[in-house]
């Protein structure tokens, strides 16, 4: 499950350099393209399952056998062999483990051999008392159209952007991203990625060309006044990238699995960010459900693409989180999708330069912008309270299709806006 990211046109005669790029690009763990059907296959044969440390199953195993006699009392040790007790018991081999402090769970990640079926498997963990939970390896794409003329087919007229950052700019908010890497360096976004952390491999270079989460974090938070390009929708956030998605160098194609997402949630769950932006979809997973509800609990917005070709995506379709498509959506309309601008997007992409891009990933990165520039105003507003304001204020309408209108949203009582349109973000400053 991964969509196509082709060039739907450029602003820079270099874009064919960094094209080149991705085309260049590798694939996590220093996999080459060809094997890419390996890679598929091995994913098909694992699975990740959680244990609690603090349940009843888990400290009756404890008061058994040698566990009894082992003096550790953070149960470090004593997980360990209840973990290798489990993998031998199902004939399993652990290819990674990794806590979850914030949920009290260790996730591990197994891989069963040829001969049996992953339905099955999961059945017999399912019975085990001693797991939590347990899940096949799932596959999430990343939301781009790649239409090369997309641009062609529709015009936002822009709002006044000045007047809005007059009111607010994203200053002191904090937008998580998880997504590819982010070109760090980028002369629009220097300085404003206040942490970063790969999931996906060790390849800190890579993680600077990658395309996708660049364009994301464009839209969200380009700098304004730097007599450079273009200006977000929030020009003073400060931005955290979560890296656990990447993208293929033979297809172009950006993707993700569930084992890299819910290592990066557990991280987002340490990092608190005020706003967390996933322009991804794929399907249901029970944990990774887990993690985004505890990150709602600890007040972090949750922002999702929706699957403009899908009447349900995941995470999107979750309650606690704020669901976004375009207007060029054909199934959510008549839903609780919350539609924003997402064709022909002017926005960053990697080695300083900028492309022209749609989709609902960028819908849902100018959501979270609008977001940071509620929340910098009022911090203490939900996510539940932001798109209740974003839908309640979307007059403004496309293909007569209403979609959020970014001053009626932040403005407060006796503020009037000086147009009833769009802030497009996308137009070169002077």
């Amino acid at each position: 499950m991964a969509l196509k990211m082709r060039p739907s046109s450029t602003v820079s005669p270099s874009m064919r350099h960094f094209f080149l790029l991705l085309v260049l690009g590798v694939l996590p763990g220093g996999c080459a393209s060809a094997d890419i059907r390996s890679l598929k296959e091995k994913m098909a044969r694992q699975v990740v399952f959680t244990i609690n440390e603090s349940s009843d199953e888990m400290k009756s195993s404890y008061a058994k056998g040698t566990l009894e006699s082992i003096g550790d009392e953070s149960g470090g040790i004593k997980i360990q062999i209840i973990i290798q007790e489990i993998l031998n018991l199902h004939n399993l081999k652990k290819i990674a483990q990794w806590p979850i402090k914030s949920l009290g769970l260790h996730a591990i990640v197994a891989e069963i051999g040829q001969k049996r079926k992953i339905d099955e498997l999961i059945s017999e963990l399912e019975t085990d008392d001693r797991v939590e939970t347990v899940q096949a390896v799932k596959s999430y794409k990343l939301h781009t159209y790649n239409d090369p003329y997309f641009h062609l087919q529709n015009t936002v007229n822009s709002d006044d952007i000045e007047h809005i950052h007059s009111l607010a700019t994203g200053k002191d908010v904090v937008v998580g991203v998880i997504d590819t890497g982010i070109d760090r360096g980028h002369s629009e976004l220097h300085g404003r990625v206040i942490y970063s952390r790969n999931f996906v491999d060790h390849d800190q270079h890579r993680f600077d060309q990658d395309e996708h989460g660049t364009t994301v974090a464009g839209v969200i938070g380009s700098a304004a006044n730097n007599d450079l390009g273009i200006v977000g929708v929030a020009p003073d956030v400060q931005l955290m990238a979560f890296k656990a998605c990447w993208h293929d160098k033979l297809t172009q194609q950006a993707s993700c699995d569930s084992i890299s997402l819910m290592r990066a949630l557990a991280t987002v769950l340490n990092q608190e960010p005020d706003i967390l932006n996933l322009s991804l979809s794929g399907p249901y997973d029970p944990l990774i459900e887990m993690l985004l509800r505890m990150a709602n609990d600890q007040g972090v917005v949750l922002v999702g693409a929706k699957d403009d070709k899908k009447g349900e995506s995941f995470p999107a379709s979750m309650p606690e989180v704020i669901a976004v498509g375009t207007p060029l959506g054909t199934t959510g309309r008549a839903s609780r999708v919350v539609l924003a601008p997402g064709t022909d997007i002017l926005t960053t992409t990697p080695g300083s330069t900028y492309a022209f891009r749609s989709g609902s990933s960028l819908a849902s990165a100018y959501v979270s912008g609008i977001a940071a520039l509620m929340k910098e105003r009022q911090p203490a507003l939900s996510g539940r309270q932001i798109e209740m304001q974003l839908r309640n204020t979307a007059t403004v309408k496309i293909d007569s299709v209403p979609v959020v209108d970014m001053c009626a949203a932040l403005r407060q009582e006796n503020e009037i806006c000086p147009n009833t349109s769009l802030a497009q973000v996308d137009g070169v400053q002077e």
